[in-house]
């Protein structure tokens, strides 16, 4: 098991650092949903004692990243149905909140801003580059909550966005969504700019629920073809 810590961060203790490590690669589904979590193999990888790495699966077990089952050992969680309705339903709950603040909040810099981020995914889209496209894309929903000056909100609206980035890079629903899911991002950026609070709450709804839409249609297909 070949294990790097995040490129960037510093780590006080030998378990922060074990579970940033695993924690990236859990979210980057460089460990996939199944993966058995071996203590001897991440302890030579990481040169570290087992201890920190017990403690780093146990702070992940906590979280719901990693199931710990007595006498057998440690795999990462799945990604089940229910998480993917959880998470979908948390995020537009949050978007709703976030952009009817937005709107009404909303400086002219801010709106450049995030307007500015439309260009290089349009061009993703182009080009047809869904990794690019998607991290542009946490970007997008990060900035509008941004503009809201809402430290929760933000930090909520980050934890969820990390949950969606490991079902999108593990589903990889992306490539036949990205053109229906920008148009909506243009949408949502006009409404904004309109300081227009009801269109701009309506349409995350519509985007949120049109990609809930698509990863139960992909596990659908996954279950009749099991």
């Amino acid at each position: 098991m070949a294990l790097a810590p995040p490129a960037a961060g510093s780590y006080r203790t030998k378990s922060r650092l074990v579970h940033a490590t695993l924690r990236s690669a859990i979210m980057r589904c460089e460990l996939e949903p199944g993966t058995r979590l071996i203590i001897d193999d991440i302890s030579e990888s990481l040169g570290v004692s087992h201890i920190p790495v017990r403690e780093a699966i146990n702070q992940l077990q906590s979280e719901g990243l990693v199931i710990v089952v007595p006498h057998s050992g440690a795999t990462v969680a799945p990604v089940s149905p229910g998480d993917v309705i959880e998470i979908f339903s948390i995020m537009e709950g949050l978007e709703i909140v976030a952009t009817r603040v937005a709107a009404e909040r909303a400086s002219a810099e801010d709106l450049d801003g995030l307007a500015a981020l439309l260009d290089p995914m349009d061009r993703a889209v182009a080009d047809q580059e869904p990794e690019t496209w998607a991290e542009l894309n946490i970007d997008f929903h990060r900035q509008i909550a941004l503009i809201t000056g809402m430290p929760l909100l933000t930090e909520m609206m980050n934890r969820v966005l990390d949950r969606w980035d490991r079902v999108r890079r593990y589903m990889r629903v992306l490539p036949g969504r990205m053109g229906e899911a920008q148009q909506q991002h243009h949408e949502i950026v006009r409404a904004l700019t309109r300081h227009d609070a009801f269109t701009a709450q309506a349409l995350v709804t519509l985007h949120n629920r049109g990609a809930l839409g698509a990863y139960q249609s992909r596990l659908d297909s996954e279950s009749q073809e099991a």
